[in-house]
């Protein structure tokens, strides 16, 4: 039987984590994120915590968006990016799903997964200040580093891996700004976008 996933990407602070958790929530599927997907990898025999030291010391969960797969070492990098996309194709035909980052939108696509629905969710920059601010607890006078460093980051990641933006429409079916509604009634449009699609 086919299975369907949903996947998300997001700019940093647009909410895109916290909407991906209620769209799994409502459509009663797995929600699948960084940590899941490296949990795989390690069970596959990747050592991603050896791989992703700086100075010897772990990634910081805040190093770890600005340096999604690690710092320096790019054959460590490619082998750990190869790792996660086979880990991310198993897990999206076990079960329905919802992924956020890694690039899953292109792996998917690439993998010619039919049931998949690909969203990318944007803010404007305040709202995404706001966000950091008071969900995330970052001091005001870190906000904008954080910002610049971690969407730095992602498109770094996702061109390199992609060989296109961030914030290309090529594997995406919709772009949402997370500031046009609630979070709840965003991940409500995403739930019935995807139903449709799914059940065309």
């Amino acid at each position: 039987m086919e299975t369907n996933a949903i996947t998300i990407t997001r700019e940093f602070g647009s909410m895109g984590r916290p909407i991906a958790k209620i769209v799994a929530d409502k459509m009663g599927y797995e929600y699948l994120d960084r940590d899941i997907i490296d949990a795989a990898v390690e069970k596959a025999g990747i050592p991603i915590e050896e791989f992703l030291q700086m100075d010897e010391k772990p990634l910081s969960a805040y190093d770890r968006m600005m340096y999604p797969l690690g710092i320096g070492d790019a054959v460590k990098q490619d082998r750990i990016f190869e790792a996660e996309e086979e880990a991310i194709r198993e897990l999206a035909e076990k079960q329905n799903c919802v992924i956020v980052g890694r690039c899953s939108d292109y792996i998917l696509h690439k993998a010619k997964k039919k049931n998949l629905f690909s969203v990318h969710i944007y803010a404007p920059i305040q709202v995404r200040k706001n966000f950091c601010m008071e969900q995330l607890e970052i001091r005001p006078d870190k906000i904008d580093d954080y910002i610049v460093r971690v969407d730095g980051g992602r498109s770094d990641f996702y061109k390199r891996h992609t060989g296109v933006s961030f914030s290309s429409m090529k594997y995406r079916d919709m772009m949402l700004n997370s500031e046009s509604l609630p979070k709840e009634k965003i991940a409500e449009v995403i739930c019935c976008m995807a139903g449709l699609k799914f059940n065309r």
